[in-house]
């Protein structure tokens, strides 16, 4: 992948996200490209049906369902997963996904703009403003959980990747492809 090809990507997926951490999201990886350390953001939000699809993925890929109540901070437009890349002689930049000392960096730098990682998922950067996803989806409050704020962004972001997908792009269009990338 070329380098614009990686910043577009990546800024397609920060654009998904839910406001207020979508602007924290996007200094985080400019601070990132200015620190010129190379990251692709190749998950940002997800539909309750792609959650589920990952949580009965075998070998496991997470431990968040889907339905009935989004377990999920991507669910919520509240996550992005990243990769760090380095330069291959043959392909142009490609993922690093064991680069323990460029995740170090990346989840230091996202600490000051309230981006927590998760110890068991290197990728995974969450807002830090929620406690946990139960808070997102109002289930530890008396509020009903479908008038929660969480669901109804989860429900307005599943609205809106349905309406992408069933667009046609007009010519000139800028299309964000998903691109699933795993660990080899």
């Amino acid at each position: 992948m070329t380098w614009r090809q990686i910043v577009d990507l990546s800024e397609g997926h920060i654009a998904q996200l839910a406001p207020g951490f979508k602007e924290r999201v996007a200094k985080w990886y400019q601070e990132l490209i200015m620190k010129k350390i190379p990251v692709l953001i190749y998950c940002s939000v997800r539909t309750p049906e792609e959650q589920d699809e990952l949580y009965k993925k075998r070998p496991k890929v997470t431990n968040a369902r889907g339905t009935p109540v989004c377990q999920s901070f991507h669910c919520y437009g509240r996550a992005v997963d990243a990769v760090p890349l380095a330069q291959s002689s043959t392909n142009g930049l490609t993922t690093c996904w064991d680069d323990v000392k460029t995740y170090a960096v990346m989840s230091e730098i996202g600490e000051k703009y309230r981006l927590r990682t998760l110890s068991w998922e290197t990728p995974h950067f969450e807002d830090a403003d929620f406690k946990d996803w139960r808070e997102l989806a109002g289930v530890a409050t008396s509020a009903p959980q479908a008038d929660s704020p969480g669901t109804r962004i989860a429900e307005k972001n599943r609205q809106n990747m349905q309406a992408e997908n069933s667009r046609v792009p007009s010519a000139g269009t800028k299309q964000v492809r998903k691109v699933r990338i795993r660990k080899p």
